[in-house]
């Protein structure tokens, strides 16, 4: 974070699609993060699986912490394009937001992708955060060895780039496929 810009994001959709109303099966969750990461992976980015948290009707009664796999993003190339991916993929996607960190890692920016009428913070509006939070819950959080922070979570996997011809063809023809036709594990 002190020399890329790094940010998170999901494909993952707990709540209803605002246009449809339609929830995903968590098959189809599965299909579109791993359509993600290819993508993800096929831009050249490194990439982290983990789990994320936020509470969903934060501030109500009815607040509840809802979990979801999620991706921490490092422009490794410092290409100067990983903010405008995330947003794209985050409105692809249809997430309410995706969080940016610029190179230095001080400040963070949860930015709008979704257009819904609920969606937080609302499409294209960005919130600035300008520190790290450690031992806190928010609204957004993750969790390390069950203790709250903010962004980031314990449950991290590497994921690791294609190697050889065969690897980067492979995720390039991921990248570019329908998430519906993908296979997944149960």
């Amino acid at each position: 974070m002190q020399e890329r810009d790094c940010g998170t994001i999901t494909a993952w959709r707990t709540a209803e699609e605002c246009n449809t109303g339609r929830k995903y099966t968590y098959r189809e969750k599965l299909q579109r993060n791993r359509s993600l990461l290819a993508k993800i992976q096929s831009r050249g980015y490194g990439v982290t699986k983990m789990k994320g948290s936020y509470i969903e009707g934060y501030g109500t009664e009815s607040a509840i912490e809802v979990h979801e796999d999620i991706f921490f993003v490092v422009d490794i190339k410092s290409s100067g394009n990983l903010e405008s991916d995330l947003r794209a993929w985050g409105e692809l996607f249809e997430q309410d937001s995706i969080l940016f960190v610029p190179a230095g890692g001080d400040t963070a920016l949860l930015i709008g992708t979704n257009k819904c009428q609920d969606g937080y913070p609302g499409y294209g509006n960005k919130k600035a955060f300008d520190k790290r939070s450690m031992g806190f819950e928010g609204e957004f959080f993750s969790r390390v060895s069950g203790r709250p922070w903010k962004f980031y979570n314990e449950e991290m996997a590497e994921c690791v780039l294609p190697q050889g011809y065969f690897g980067k063809w492979g995720c390039k023809t991921i990248a570019e496929s329908d998430w519906r036709t993908l296979e997944v594990p149960e």
